[in-house]
């Protein structure tokens, strides 16, 4: 399609009045009213995310091993005795 110089001051002409046309904000601050009003009504149903909550541990499926039973042929290790000041 081929635009003529008419065609595009034409174009110019609209894309320069759209621009000119002055905001309403206040159209525009109620759409942001109601979208933060869903968004924080949603919010409140919704959990915590992930990183937020306590890390949970996996359960192991196995019990610990117990824990090793001293050798009936070796002395009990020394204790420390207490030192008087």
């Amino acid at each position: 399609m081929m635009l003529t110089d008419r065609d595009e001051r034409a174009l110019l002409a609209a894309a320069e009045n759209r621009m000119a046309e002055p905001l309403r904000i206040g159209a525009a601050l109620a759409a942001v009213r109601r979208s933060l009003g869903r968004r924080s009504a949603a919010s409140a149903r919704e959990r915590e995310s992930v990183a937020c909550q306590p890390i949970r541990t996996p359960h192991p499926t196995q019990p610990p091993p117990p824990a090793p039973t001293p050798d009936p042929g070796r002395a009990p290790a020394p204790q420390p005795t207490p030192t008087r000041r």
